[in-house]
């Protein structure tokens, strides 16, 4: 497997536990208070970046022991172009998601945590959904 693609799966990977284990603390958001659910926000974010670098670590020794080699990450222009269309995608399913919920928290009165969730979700998922681009692009 191409060491491209194992950092995205590795990626993808702690984006999803990260997603799993706020969904499974937010499941009261309606009473909790702001600060209880910033405090799950932003350990949910931490825990991402942790479980990356260790996915990261963890899938490249397993592929050097299992391939018998070290394979160096080299980038070239085509993928810096995949890199620049996934932010492009990212970007976009992020701004349309901030536009909506500042839209839904304005005019039908969401709920401030509500908000907060969504607008930290859809950070996730806009990274989710371009990161599977950028293995589409490199397969």
């Amino acid at each position: 497997m191409n060491i491209k693609i194992r950092n995205t799966l590795a990626e993808i990977i702690g984006a999803l536990i990260a997603i799993s284990w706020m969904w499974l603390h937010l499941t009261e958001a309606s009473i909790m208070t702001i600060e209880s659910v910033s405090k799950v926000l932003a350990q949910g974010i931490g825990i991402s970046i942790i479980l990356i670098i260790i996915l990261h670590i963890v899938f490249n020794i397993l592929s050097s022991i299992i391939s018998g080699q070290y394979e160096k990450d080299i980038d070239d222009e085509r993928d810096k172009i995949y890199e620049l269309y996934a932010l492009q995608l990212s970007s976009v399913i992020f701004g349309i998601s901030i536009v909506t919920t500042l839209v839904l928290l304005g005019w039908f009165n969401l709920s401030i945590n509500t908000g907060l969730i969504a607008i930290t979700f859809a950070g996730f998922i806009g990274s989710i959904i371009s990161l599977f681009l950028k293995i589409y692009l490199y397969r």
